[in-house]
Parts: structure tokens; sequence; C-alpha cells
């Protein structure tokens, strides 16, 4: 007689989330202990249950897609088969005896990703394959999962034994699945091969102080200790050996002083490269190496101890003093990172972002794939986070004045970021003719044209420009009239760009409206960043892709906690974020403790920081708030059956 229950147990994607640190401590793909169950009448169909995970977790039957899971002889759970819709009719005790997947060409295997430096090993999605297919073939999906750049070489594992130890296999990646016997619930481990280290021991203008620093007291202290011994024991030399004595000591505390004078001051130090270093990074400045030709100067990819950067040759002198003046104040995730300066040559270093600007990718330049309509929400969110950085301190705010998609680039992550800010006021001067007039007038405040004078709200008018753009995917010129006329008409459909795909109506809807206001003809017409504009994009920016089914979305690498969120401390997200002197963002506890404890160097850089004050980065918090909201259980959550 069966029993009057079965105990079911279902896995969702959050439960795959898991990662191995330094403590050795091994994880499998599922902890079952953990794991929810569900007690069900025998008689119950497979569809049934689905209706009762619909009342548990609010996903609908549609979005719903199961799989058997099924226990190996090494006594660990793996994905062994979909049920079908055939098969719903079935009780859920009769899924024991199933018939084997007739499906044999696929194969879904489980990827985890090894991070060397962290000494972490984490679960990062699954990715179906075909059996007859080689796993060279996987290969840029997963550089597309780690962050890799397109040359770093990546090797395979199979993780083939798990009690007591972990044992992997190394994955012939030319063989194909099939004759690597490589099933569906496999679990594939990748890295990045390693080569020898080529960095210098110190890589920091502190780092290499304090080297300086301690060898100079190690020796001088032997010294002091070895002339003390003579003075002790030879009283002929007494007063000569006190006398050497008490130099040396005056040097050594000396030395310890003005180390760490410099310490505390290059806490805002940008680093010095020669002409020889820009030569050497850009083979001589190569045309092959040129990416690019503006009013702001030449630009080059360059390579400065093997690390890739952008490098750009100013047109003028006046222009170069100011961007470093600038440069040196400004740190934000939405601004471009500055990296040196080389004096002799009038040349700025930047980091290297691989996706170019943002104009490029609008037209899709070189046949790139056009952005998605997340991206393109995301990119206008980044953009209004930086102005409000940059507008923020109403004294001293910095207006851009020149923001237009070919002064913000995009990142391997297509995250975006500003640059060649506050240059324009060396342009664009009343009763003169900038360069490239053309290009720029389109995105230029029409008040400047009578006034001559830049605002913040002037970067509002750029910045409706800019997502109306993004929204429409067509020129600037006029394009506001033609919004106006859509919405108007009701046919804003007809001009919402297709290629970025199905745009949600309400929301594109939101972006038009917003992106009108902000291009008002007058500055008293525009919004107000913060209290107008951001309060409507900010929520836009928290609303996930839709996804087809969990594994998809995991495989995208969507679903990984941004780096962003993560304390540098605790190692955890953040609750209270904080912003401290030395630029970079902490969790408020974290770093108090850090105080408390008599620290007052930076976590980050163990520079000497200027102050103890902390200031609330509110708009980190509102990123993070959403981002929390979203891993809550909702629709867009498949669900998948499991059974101990």
């Amino acid at each position: 007689m069966p029993p009057p229950y079965s105990h079911i147990k279902v896995v969702r994607e959050e439960d795959f989330r898991s990662r191995i640190g330094e403590d050795g401590h091994y994880f499998d793909l599922i902890d079952f202990s953990a794991i929810e169950g569900f007690n069900v009448p025998p008689t119950m169909t497979i569809l049934r249950f689905k209706e009762k995970l619909t009342e548990k977790f609010g996903t609908p039957l549609q979005c719903q897609r199961l799989w058997w899971w099924a226990r190996r002889q090494n006594n660990t759970y793996r994905v062994d088969r979909p049920l079908t819709t055939e098969e719903e009719n079935l009780p859920v005790l009769n899924t024991n005896s199933l018939p084997t997947w007739s499906n044999m060409d696929d194969a879904l295997v489980f990827l985890k990703h090894y991070d060397p430096g962290k000494a972490q090993l984490r679960y990062v999605g699954l990715l179906s394959v075909k059996v007859a297919s080689r796993p060279s073939e996987i290969l840029p999906k997963l550089r597309s999962l780690a962050g890799f750049c397109l040359s770093e070489m990546i090797e395979l594992y199979e993780e083939i034994k798990f009690e007591p130890s972990v044992w992997c296999e190394a994955i012939d990646i030319h063989n194909t699945f099939s004759a690597g016997e490589i099933i569906t619930g496999d679990i594939i481990c990748f890295q990045k091969i390693l080569k020898p280290p080529d960095i210098p021991k110190y890589p920091s203008v502190a780092s290499f102080l304090q080297h300086v620093c301690d060898r100079k007291v190690h020796i001088l202290e032997e010294e002091i200790v070895t002339l003390k011994h003579q003075a002790d024991t030879y009283l002929v030399q007494k007063e000569k050996a006190v006398t050497a004595y008490d130099q040396l000591k005056h040097e050594r505390d000396n030395a310890v002083q003005q180390v760490n004078e410099l310490r505390d001051q290059s806490t805002h130090i940008i680093l010095d490269f020669s002409r020889k270093d820009m030569e050497q990074a850009t083979e001589h400045f190569k045309n092959a190496r040129e990416v690019g030709d503006t009013e702001y100067g030449h630009t080059y990819k360059g390579m400065i101890h093997n690390m890739k950067v952008l490098i750009k040759l100013s047109s003028s002198q006046k222009l170069f003093q100011q961007e470093v003046s600038i440069l040196r104040q400004w740190r934000h995730p939405n601004i471009i990172t500055f990296i040196g300066v080389c004096s002799e040559v009038s040349a700025l270093v930047y980091e290297w972002l691989p996706n170019g600007n943002l104009e490029d990718r609008i037209i899709c330049t070189n046949n790139s794939a056009p952005l998605s309509w997340y991206n393109r929400t995301q990119i206008i969110g980044e953009i209004c986070c930086a102005l409000l950085f940059l507008h923020s301190n109403k004294s001293t705010a910095l207006v851009h004045g020149d923001l237009r998609p070919c002064n913000i680039l995009i990142d391997a992550n297509y995250r975006s970021k500003i640059c060649n800010f506050g240059m324009s006021n060396l342009f664009l001067q009343l009763g003169t003719f900038p360069p490239n007039l053309t290009a720029r007038l389109p995105y230029m405040d029409p008040e400047f044209n009578t006034t001559g004078e830049l605002t913040t709200l002037s970067d509002v008018y750029s910045l409706g420009v800019i997502i109306l753009r993004l929204l429409t995917g067509m020129p600037p010129l006029t394009l506001s009239e033609k919004v106006a006329e859509a919405l108007g008409s009701d046919s804003l459909h007809l001009l919402i760009d297709k290629s970025a795909g199905d745009w949600p109506y309400i929301e594109a809807k939101q972006l038009a409206l917003i992106g009108l206001s902000c291009t008002g003809m007058t500055r008293k017409k525009r919004p107000d960043l913060l209290n107008e504009v951001w309060i409507v994009i900010e929520p836009l920016t928290r609303k996930p892709p839709a996804a087809t089914w969990p594994y998809l979305q995991s495989a995208s690498g969507d679903s990984s906690v941004p780096a962003a969120f993560i304390c540098p401390i605790s190692m955890e997200i953040m609750k209270d974020p904080q912003v401290a002197s030395d630029g970079f963002t902490y969790e408020a506890e974290a770093i108090r403790c850090w105080f408390d404890r008599g620290i007052s160097r930076s976590p980050m850089t163990n520079l000497a920081l200027p102050n103890l004050n902390l200031v609330p980065n509110r708009v980190l918090r509102s990123f993070i708030h959403g981002y929390l909201q979203q891993q809550q259980p909702n629709p867009a959550y498949q669900q998948q059956l499991s059974e101990t």
C-alpha cells in the first residue's frame, strides 16, 4: 500500500548560487538539507503539483519548466531529464519509472569558475551543448561569463570525484563532448591559464617607498646595534661610537618621517610617464594603434606593464593642463578612470574600454551588435548618476558642457563611463565657432547661444537628447520634435528602435516623456536632475530583462552580485554604503570598525587618509536596494523538481 504522502523537494535558481573559498569546504551543486520540501498525495499529478508551485512561489504555469533529478553512484544528485507536457498528467510517484530521455544529441552541463587570485571557486550557470560539438566551441561563452579578454586562454576540467576530496580531470578541448564522456548533469570547471608573473614586485609608489624605508631602517638599526656594542667594548672609542650612534639614529628618524610625509601626499598622486613609455606603449604612435581623432586630440590603444590603456595626446597644452587639474579631483564608477600623464608630449593615460563609444554602438559601427533595451536603460541611468555626482557640490559643481554619445565610452560589461568632461569651456565661447559644430549643435543648450553661459541644466538638455537617441536609434537633429509628434498621435511605437528588442512600452513612454522634458528650449522648462529626472529613471534601471527560463538568465551572468555592491572590507553586500576620503565606498559599520582600531590608512590603497569623514552614497544604496528586491521570488524565476 503506497504511503499517504510523498516528500518532494523543489530546487530554484537561487539554490545554485554558492562558492568555495580558502577554507577548503567543498560544495556540491545543491545542499538538499537546506531545500524546502512539499508533502503531496501519491495520486497528485505533475500538472496539479505545478499549480501548487504557482500558489507557493507565484510562478505562472506557462513559465514553469520542470527537470527531474537522479541520484548518481557517488551519492550526488544531477539533472537527468526534463518533464514533457505529455507527462504532466502522470502521478508524481510514477516519475520514478519514466522512460530514458530520448534526446541523446544534447547535454546540459553545470559551470564553475575558479579565480586563483581570490582562491575561490563559484557556480556561474548552466549551458546546453551538442554532444557532437567540441569544448573549444564554448570558450567564447566562458570568457563572457568570467569577464576574460578575447586573448586570454582558458583551460577546462571535469569534476570526477567528490569524497573524501574533490578530483578534477583535464578536458581535451579538441575532442567532442561525447568522446570525453561528458553527459547531462556533469560539472565543468574553467579558469584562466596562468602565466609567469611579469609585474614588478612593488607595483605602486607607496609600496616601493615602504620597501626603501623598511630596508634602510633595518640596515641602520643593525649598524646602531654594532656601534653600541663597540662603545660598550672599547671604552677608548666610546665617545666616537656614541656620536655615530646618535647621528645614525637621527638619520633613521628623518628617513621614517620623510616616507610618512610622502605617503600622506600620495593620496592624490597620479603616475608620471616618460616620452619613452608613451612611445613603447603605442609603438611610436603607430597609425594602426590610433583609435580616434577628435578636437580633444588623437587617441591610441596602448600597452603599459602588460595592461591595456587608452592614451590621448591633447590637442593643446591648455587643454592638457585643464583636464589634468579636473581629473585629479573626481573619481566615480561612471567616469573614466585616470591613470597618469606624460607632460613631455601632453598625453593622458586612461583605462581601456573595449566596446568603444556610445555613438558607434547606437549606429552599429563595423556591424557591431545593437544594444539591447535593457542595456540602453542601464546606460541612461549611469549617465544620470554620473551627472548627479558632478553637479552635487553646488559651490564647485562641474558642468560637462559637451555631453554627447561620442564622449561616453562602454566597457566590456556594457557599463558606460563619461570622458572629455569639463573641457567644453575651452571650445564653446560666445562669438566663436567651435570645432565640429554640426555634430555638437543638436546636443547644445539653446540658451548658450544667446547667453554664452553653461549651467547644470545645459547637461540636462544633452541628457534628454541622448535618452531620445537611445530610445529611437534616430539621428539627433529635430529628434525631440519627432518624438513629441509621435506622442501626440499615439504612434510612439513606430519610432522605438526595433533592434533593441521588445522594449516594454510603458517604460519606453516614460523615457520619451522625461527625454522631451529635458530638451525644453529654456532652462526654466527643464526638470531638476535629482528630484524630477532621477526619480523616473532610477526605478527603470532596477527592472531586470524578462527571462524565458532561469537557465538562460543564469548563463548570461546577470544573476551574479555586481562587484560595486560588495564592501571591500567585509566582502558582503553593503546595507549602508559610505564614501571615505580615499574615494572608495565601504559598509558603514565595517569602515568605522577599521577607524576604531586606530588605522588611518585606506583599506584599498594603504595610503594615509586625509580625514576620517564619511559621506553617505545614497545613489549606490538605491541601486543595492533595487537589486535585493529583484532577488525575491517572482514570476520570472522558474522552478525545477527534485526528489530525495
